[in-house]
């Protein structure tokens, strides 16, 4: 799958927010995916999202070179795949939002595609540093 003109670049605005910067592109001949990966700093990422577990995750391997995130596509360029580190992003949506994991399912609008990525990776953080009882209480 060729990955569509601007499509990087909407990522890019999309995930630096979060401090993600885009690292590749590459295709897997054995498999015939296609892999998009941005990274984050890890330091900086668990100073600016305390709680996520992400740090945890590691153990005694922390802190990793790089924190990151993969879109994969398939030969007809379907997603695949949207992960970030501990969360994934497709599983996440179907549970949650039914709407944005079909803006996530499928690439026919490559900056619309990017901006769902955005959104679910926001959503997820925000949930997750909120954590499950913060509004019980409320």
């Amino acid at each position: 799958m060729e990955i569509p003109d601007g499509y990087i670049d909407a990522l890019t605005d999309e995930l630096a927010p979060f401090g993600l910067e885009f690292n590749s592109v590459t295709t897997s001949e054995d498999d015939d995916v296609t892999a998009v990966l941005f990274e984050a700093d890890p330091e900086s990422f668990v100073r600016a999202y305390p709680g996520l577990g992400i740090e945890e995750s590691y153990g005694d391997g922390w802190p990793p070179a790089c924190l990151d995130l993969w879109l994969k596509f398939d030969r007809h360029g379907d997603p695949v795949e949207a992960e970030f580190e501990v969360f994934d992003l497709l599983a996440w949506a179907a549970s949650v939002d039914p709407g944005l994991h079909d803006r996530l399912n499928v690439m026919h609008d490559p900056s619309g595609h990017a901006v769902a990525v955005g959104e679910a990776l926001r959503r997820v953080l925000e949930q997750e540093s909120s954590g499950p009882d913060d509004d019980y209480l409320d």
